[in-house]
């Protein structure tokens, strides 16, 4: 007989998703501290670098849903293969122009919403590489977080990408974390508190899968879009 004690644990995975060309970004850093924590909390993580690893982010008109025969690319294939075992899914960006970069656009476009019809995203059916799992972002701009705010880019971004993935793909949750005033000026002691901040979150991801707490928020998400269902 078996000691179920002795069995081995789920080893939790997190897919972060990297969006940006400079090799010496402050977003970089953020990807190396929040990998720093999930390895601390003994858990496993993934870093698709997309200027990197050179990633295509033009979708092209055979990979559209209703192409007949759609099948994904061969260059994607490995990158939703990686997202369909993925337990959270994690982006790091700057924001351009109020907006992720067209890299990460196209990321979304040819990855996380491969197959996925207009049809499917209106009823929220469900992707199913990411459908029930939590999205965490993480976004870095050159100006204030007041500034921003100011110009109504703070709740837009949020609106139009967080949100918008979250409900059209059922996903259970979105979570952003903001880091403004970012640049070659930064002051160390501010990058070195925004970064712990990074490892903090991290640590709380961690904490909120080995609980099971993401999971039962699917569940209840899940729950509340089956009652909203006019079936």
């Amino acid at each position: 007989m078996v000691d179920s004690s002795s069995k081995a644990q789920k080893i939790f995975r997190h897919l972060l998703v990297l969006a940006n060309p400079s090799a010496n970004s402050f977003d970089h850093s953020i990807a190396a501290e929040y990998a720093g924590g999930v390895k601390d909390n003994g858990q496993h993580i993934v870093i698709r670098d997309l200027y990197a690893t050179g990633f295509d982010p033009v979708l092209k008109a055979t990979e559209r849903p209703a192409a007949a025969g759609w099948t994904p690319a061969p260059d994607v294939v490995e990158e939703i293969e990686l997202l369909r075992t993925a337990d959270l899914l994690v982006f790091v960006y700057p924001i351009w122009f109020g907006l992720p970069p067209a890299m990460l656009k196209g990321y979304v476009e040819r990855v996380v919403g491969a197959g996925y019809t207009v049809n499917d995203l209106q009823g929220a059916v469900g992707q199913p590489v990411v459908q029930g799992k939590p999205l965490i972002s993480f976004s870095t701009s050159g100006a204030s977080y007041e500034w921003l705010n100011s110009q109504d880019q703070v709740q837009a971004l949020k609106t139009i990408f967080d949100v918008y993935l979250w409900r059209g793909l059922a996903m259970s949750r979105a979570e952003h974390y903001r880091i403004d005033s970012v640049g070659s000026a930064m002051d160390p002691a501010y990058a070195a508190e925004q970064l712990a901040h990074v490892r903090e979150a991290a640590q709380n991801c961690c904490a909120r899968l080995a609980s099971g707490q993401y999971r039962s928020e699917a569940e209840a998400e899940a729950a509340r879009r089956a009652r909203k269902s006019p079936g």
